[in-house]
């Protein structure tokens, strides 16, 4: 069986918080994935904030999308019929760990569009996608503080990166159940109380397939 290993990346730079990424994915299997042929549906940006204010203002709700999607699992695999399987490092476990969170999870506010964080994020995009680039530091050295205020924003918040998902749900879920991230420092930003922006940009990267930046705001 095919199968591939992915993880995300996050940085928290606010008030001299530091940030550090994740190591990068493994794939294995000689076969391309027949799904991972196009770039990223039109609209996924949109499709994941969305996804993420479901997650924020229905924590309770969001509890049901987590359990479906350990119903996926096999060992530590999640199996995607007609699509290459996805080889986890802590299985189910990571999945339940993220049920008793969001059991106790109060909801919050939505978080508003923001165009400034969305181009931010876009030109992140741009660099990594082409060039198979990973981690929050772009080929210039800098960070997502840097970008943003390179667009007239405010460099102080926060950024999840999400590698090798093409659909909403999926991005939102590895961020959310965050497996190997040991301080599941990606859910953190998710459910920053502070935050109360974000702008995201997805696109195709040489490396992993799909990729999507998510900035906050506060």
């Amino acid at each position: 069986m095919k199968s591939l290993t992915l993880c995300a990346a996050i940085v928290l730079a606010a008030l001299g918080l530091s940030g550090f990424a994740s190591a990068p994915a493994r794939t294995t299997g000689s076969v391309a994935d027949p799904a991972m042929t196009a770039g990223p549906r039109e609209g996924l940006a949109r499709e994941v904030l969305e996804e993420i204010n479901f997650l924020r203002t229905d924590p309770q709700g969001y509890i049901q999308v987590l359990r479906d999607y350990r119903s996926q699992f096999r060992d530590d695999l999640v199996i995607r019929p007609g699509r290459i399987s996805i080889q986890t490092y802590e299985g189910v476990a990571a999945v339940d760990e993220a049920i008793r969170y969001m059991q106790r999870q109060p909801a919050l506010p939505a978080l508003r569009p923001d165009a400034i964080l969305a181009r931010a994020a876009a030109d992140h995009v741009a660099d990594q996608g082409a060039s198979g680039g990973f981690g929050h530091y772009g080929h210039d050295g800098w960070d997502f503080t840097v970008r943003i205020a390179r667009r007239g924003g405010q460099p102080y918040g926060g950024e999840n990166i999400s590698y090798g998902y093409e659909t909403a749900r999926e991005v939102v879920l590895q961020l959310l159940v965050d497996d190997n991230v040991r301080d599941r420092g990606h859910r953190v930003n998710l459910f920053r109380e502070g935050f109360v922006r974000a702008g995201a940009a997805c696109g195709r990267h040489a490396r992993y397939d799909y990729m999507c930046v998510i900035d906050f705001g506060y």
